[in-house]
Order: C-alpha cells, then sequence, then structure tokens
C-alpha cells in the first residue's frame, strides 16, 4: 500500500485504472479521457485499488446520481475524470436498498442523492432488493433511469409488496 504517496503522473493513474475496469466490467468507454462504465466497480473500489498500487489520486465524477461525487479531493494529486453510471435495474436495487435503510423516500427527500450515492458505493450481493427490482420493473416496465420517476413508482405498487416478494424468491 503507498499510504501518504500523491500521485501527480495523470498518465500513469489513468492507465491503472483502466487496466484495472478492463479486468471488471464488459466496456468502458475512454472517449474525452473520461473513463465510463455502467454497474461494476464502484469508485471506491477503483480508488482503493489505486491507492494500494500507486498512491492517492482525486477521482471526480460530475454528475453521480444528480451531484458531484469527488474521492480523495487532493490538489497535488492527478485527478481522473469517471462516469460511472446505473443500470435502470441497479439504479431501482440502489433505491429499493436506501427505501429499507432509511425508511420511505420521495422525490423531495432531503439529500437524496447523496443517499443514493452512499448506497450504491456499498457494493456487495443483495438478493431480497435484486428480486425486488426485477418486479418493479415487470410490473413498471416504461421505468427510466431517474429516481424521480423510480421513486413514486415504488410508492404505487408499494415497498411492502415488492419486500414480500423479493423475500419469497429467497425460499
Amino acid at each position: 500500500m503507498q499510504l501518504g504517496r500523491v500521485v501527480r503522473d495523470y498518465q500513469r493513474a489513468y492507465d491503472e485504472a483502466l487496466t484495472f475496469l478492463n479486468g471488471k466490467v464488459q466496456e468502458v468507454d475512454t472517449s474525452q479521457q473520461v473513463l465510463s462504465w455502467t454497474d461494476g466497480p464502484t469508485l471506491m473500489d477503483l480508488s482503493t485499488h489505486l491507492s494500494e498500487v500507486l498512491g492517492l489520486v482525486t477521482i471526480e465524477q460530475r454528475d453521480y446520481l444528480g451531484t458531484t461525487y469527488t474521492l480523495n479531493p487532493n490538489r497535488r494529486s492527478a485527478t481522473l475524470q469517471v462516469a460511472r453510471t446505473l443500470s435502470l435495474h441497479a439504479l431501482c436495487e440502489t433505491i429499493l436498498r436506501s427505501w429499507g435503510a432509511t425508511g420511505a423516500l420521495t422525490t423531495e427527500t432531503p439529500n437524496l442523492s447523496e443517499r443514493l450515492i452512499s448506497v450504491a458505493e456499498q457494493g456487495g450481493t443483495y438478493p431480497i432488493p435484486n428480486a425486488m427490482a426485477t418486479a418493479l420493473l415487470l410490473a413498471h416496465p416504461e421505468l427510466s433511469a431517474e429516481a424521480n420517476v423510480i421513486i413514486p413508482a415504488i410508492s404505487k405498487v408499494g415497498y411492502e409488496h415488492l419486500w414480500t416478494i423479493g423475500f419469497s424468491e429467497l425460499q
């Protein structure tokens, strides 16, 4: 681990990040020197890898679930521009996980973007929310990958109803 080391060489940080992502996701878009991928490793996973291999690198995403998100802000380190997005299913699962952890959500929930980022950055596999997201998408195939569209759909179907479906999938 390269604790305390600040990476200033942008190209080295970029190349290492690209190598890491290529081993974990099907496709990484590198247009305009922005590393873009869907689902896959979290930004924290990328940051941890880079810190262990190279040292501290700033990771910046301009729009992550509706807000700017920066890891390891440091004026002296190389700054990687990234654009991790969540598929419709993964976004539904993230919203359902957040709902289960903090209670009912609305489009007016304070700090909604930050709450969703916190859950999305935890990573991991969650069978019940996964099954719940599948059931939600079966009930509402017209949903778009926007929290302000998904949250009312969950309310309409009923979180508890979706939870019952998700729990029944475990048995």
